[in-house]
């Protein structure tokens, strides 16, 4: 029996619980909350995570639609629910998302290569997560943000390591190396999971507690309002703002220890700011106006899906408080670890 043969008998026995409007719902009760799960919960590395469960979803969508185009249909309606409930989500988390059902759908559109196409699709995601962050840095801060990253890290390890480190080693593109390798080994991995996912699903489908749906109260911690931040309030303003500052401040005590000078750092934050100011100002509201016209077209014509969906979110929320309590048996990474898994496979078979 081929592996194609298993996939379909072990999707046929679970069919009747999960279907394509289901998983829809929660790829966009992901896109839509889960950030701000992971984000109450101290959860580093949140985009991978939230990119990984696009991943997931995206695979499922493959596995219990008759037509690939579902994938589509789905990716269409996660953009209009995340925009309803999402109204401040920047521009680039949109296209990242139409980027991940595209992908989706001509991935999973040859036949007899399902496992294969899961480790495509979550290599392609997870990369092209870390890509369009280096991009946007790049294009906000220039290459003398690199530059000035590696003259960082060499002045660090000489002032507070005594390393005196005079090799043409460029920390820069190291770092970038090191970040795009986290994603990309993500990235396999959970490709690798997803081509496993009907046989873990079908070794949950009998352990739903039914506790469950007696459960009211939220165990998780209490919401707080999200507001917009800013580049240079997140953690990697704060960083490069601290470099950039270092930097100046030791242009001027010692203008020639330091293969940079104290103009281009000003270059580069003066890039920033004004670079910054005409997104925020002029081309993004334009070119997100214009997106979000589109899917106020599409919003009528799909408009008992999405209440559908919305919904389920309630119950999702409970479903996620329960998890959350369930796996308070736990400490630390296997907590997380416990909640995250538990959650997944309940949601998807409750």
């Amino acid at each position: 029996m081929d592996s194609k043969t298993e996939i379909n008998q072990d999707t046929q026995e679970i069919n009747d619980q999960i279907s394509v409007v289901k998983i829809t719902a929660l790829w966009a009760f992901s896109e839509s909350a889960f950030g701000g799960i992971l984000h109450a919960l101290t959860i580093p590395f949140r985009g991978i995570f939230i990119n990984s469960a696009a991943v997931l979803f995206i695979t499922l969508i493959a596995l219990f639609s008759k037509n690939k185009k579902e994938i589509l249909k789905s990716t269409l309606i996660v953009l209009l629910i995340k925009a309803l409930v999402s109204p401040y989500t920047p521009l680039t988390a949109y296209f990242a998302v139409t980027i991940q059902g595209l992908s989706g759908y001509l991935l999973f559109l040859p036949k007899n290569i399902f496992k294969i196409s899961t480790i495509l699709l979550g290599v392609f995601t997870l990369l092209f997560s870390g890509l369009q962050k280096i991009i946007v840095l790049t294009l906000v801060f220039g290459n003398t943000l690199w530059k000035s990253v590696n003259i960082f890290i060499k002045q660090i390890s000489k002032e507070f390591f005594s390393i005196n480190i005079n090799s043409d080693i460029h920390f820069g593109y190291v770092l970038i190396f090191v970040y795009l390798s986290i994603h990309v080994i993500a990235g396999v991995y959970i490709g690798i999971y997803a081509g496993l996912l009907p046989v873990k699903i079908n070794r949950y489908k009998n352990e739903i507690p039914g506790e469950l749906f007696l459960q009211n109260d939220s165990n998780l911690p209490p919401k707080r309002k999200k507001k917009k931040k800013n580049w240079f309030v997140r953690p990697t303003g704060i960083m490069i703002a601290v470099i950039s500052l270092t930097l100046l401040f030791y242009t001027y005590i010692s203008p020639s220890s330091l293969e940079i000078g104290s103009n281009e750092i000003f270059v580069m934050l003066v890039r920033s700011i004004i670079i910054t100011i005409i997104w925020l100002t002029l081309v993004g509201p334009i070119v997100k106006k214009l997106f979000q016209k589109y899917l106020a077209g599409k919003k009528s014509f799909y408009a008992d899906e999405i209440n559908e969906i919305m919904d389920l979110f309630p119950q999702f929320n409970k479903v996620v408080s329960y998890c959350w309590k369930n796996s308070s048996d736990k400490n630390g990474i296997n907590r997380i670890h416990k909640f995250l898994s538990t959650s997944f496979y309940y949601l998807l078979l409750s």
